[in-house]
């Protein structure tokens, strides 16, 4: 009796053993994720992260390696059991010319494990992942380009690249993406720039760059006008404030003081003008047609005079003393009340709604990233998607917004970039900055490259054309 009981307590022993062992074998190993996804990896250094997850334990060690053609590289090897955590995102970097690699394909393997004891633990690499080692950059030619250009003015150039992932023109900061399809060659592009106001005046440069990282750049030669930015002074009353702070800062009393009232204002012309322009930018780099939209010189709004400049760096005043600088960044144009504004080329309505300081607004795409911008309207006449022609109405002049008066507050900008509107009103600079280059290039649009020869065009930069200055009238 002893001995049944005996032999029954071993089978339940043996089966509650051989059940904790299948349960511990069941346990889910340590996950692994990389991001971003790595496609490629080209002459420069990438970095990816390693994310782990260990549903089971605590993490325990990570070992990170590369494999091609048979030869293993170690990346890296690090105990986690100091962490005692259960998930974990690592940097890793991969180097090509470090890890001696070779162009073809490579396999990227991840071994991470926890420290749950398993009668069999997980064999092989918990992630395998099959990549490409791209040494050799895209293939560059620079075609043609604007030769002459002033600090805050625009340019075009015209680019044949193979084996690109990206490319387009970088100034600075800035990057202006190059767009197919102008040219018979399927590998030439043309990028709109500007050399942007608030920067050095820097030439810009061709850049392409393929899914490994793997970047060319090409220099572009330019010769720079002199140009200098024009200021003023803007003299703020209370009485100015008073009637515009409940548009743009709702929160401020109908009792506010002036010292209150000038705090909202500065809250709306500093803080406030970030979100504003940002916005403006976002528009600017939205879609944009691949084709230009536009015929000819652009117009300036008829019977207008201009009488604030572009870039131009104001100094607020109030009561004798600065209160605040900040940059204007358009043509303001003065005419009758609640004038007639018009589209001042072809193109297609991509934005229309308030804009904070620059009140009632709407945005029209002239296609390869070039935007016109209309604020202060007093009335809004178009829709978002209609196109519209050169001397279209769009709406009527106003002072919504930031405005002292009645006006139209005109800009341009490049892929979300302002850019000079004086230079886009010059036939003359039209042809010669723009057009020239394209037909340089055996590229010609109607409308835009009309009566333009190549045989007209000389090697090099032309010369630049006479100033045009507009005429301007203190407020």
């Amino acid at each position: 009796m002893k001995r049944g009981k005996l032999w029954l307590f071993l089978l339940v022993l043996l089966l509650a053993g051989g059940g904790f062992l299948i349960w511990r074998h069941r346990q889910p190993p340590v996950r692994v994720a990389i991001e971003p996804p790595l496609a490629a990896l080209g002459q420069s250094a990438r970095a990816i992260t390693v994310e782990l997850d260990a549903p089971a334990a605590n993490l325990a060690a990570i070992e990170v390696r590369v494999v091609q053609q048979g030869s293993a590289r170690p990346v890296l090897s690090e105990d986690l059991t100091s962490g005692a955590t259960r998930t974990l995102r690592k940097s890793v970097t991969l180097d090509a010319t470090a890890l001696k690699l070779q162009e073809g394909p490579a396999d990227l393997e991840i071994d991470a494990r926890d420290t749950l004891w398993r009668p069999r633990p997980p064999r092989g690499p918990r992630l395998v992942h099959r990549f490409t080692v791209d040494l050799t950059p895209p293939k560059l030619e620079l075609k043609s380009a604007t030769g002459y250009i002033k600090h805050a003015g625009a340019g075009i150039v015209v680019y044949r690249v193979e084996g690109a992932a990206r490319s387009g023109v970088r100034v600075g900061g800035e990057f202006f993406p190059g767009v197919l399809g102008l040219a018979q060659d399927p590998a030439v592009q043309v990028a709109l720039f500007v050399i942007p106001y608030n920067g050095p005046a820097v030439a810009p440069s061709v850049v392409a760059a393929d899914e490994a990282g793997n970047e060319r750049v090409i220099g572009v030669p330019v010769t720079f006008l002199p140009v200098r930015f024009p200021k003023d002074t803007i003299n703020l009353t209370e009485a100015f404030l008073r009637r515009k702070m409940p548009e743009l800062a709702p929160q401020t009393p109908g009792t506010a003081s002036a010292e209150e009232l000038l705090q909202a204002f500065l809250r709306v012309n500093g803080e406030g003008r970030k979100g504003f322009e940002a916005k403006n930018r976002d528009i600017g780099r939205g879609e944009t047609s691949p084709k230009p939209l536009w015929s000819g010189a652009f117009r300036q709004q008829p019977n207008t005079k201009v009488f604030a400049n572009f870039p131009e760096e104001r100094t607020y005043q109030m009561g004798g003393r600065t209160v605040d600088t900040q940059w204007h960044l358009g043509i303001d144009l003065a005419s009758n009340r609640q004038s007639p504004v018009e589209a001042s080329n072809a193109g297609r309505v991509v934005f229309t709604g308030p804009n904070g300081i620059y009140g009632n607004m709407l945005v029209v795409d002239h296609g390869l990233g070039l935007m016109s911008l209309y604020a202060h309207l007093s009335d809004i006449g178009v829709k978002v998607g209609q196109t519209v022609q050169k001397g279209e109405a769009l709406g009527r002049s106003g002072e919504t917004g930031l405005a002292g008066g009645d006006h139209l507050h005109f800009a341009l900008l490049i892929y979300g970039v302002y850019t000079s509107p004086i230079e886009w009103w010059d036939d003359h600079w039209l042809k010669d900055r723009i057009a020239k280059p394209l037909v340089d290039a055996g590229i010609t649009l109607p409308g835009i490259t009309d009566g333009v020869s190549a045989a007209a065009a000389t090697s090099g930069p032309t010369a630049p054309p006479a100033k045009r200055r507009p005429a301007r009238a203190r407020r």
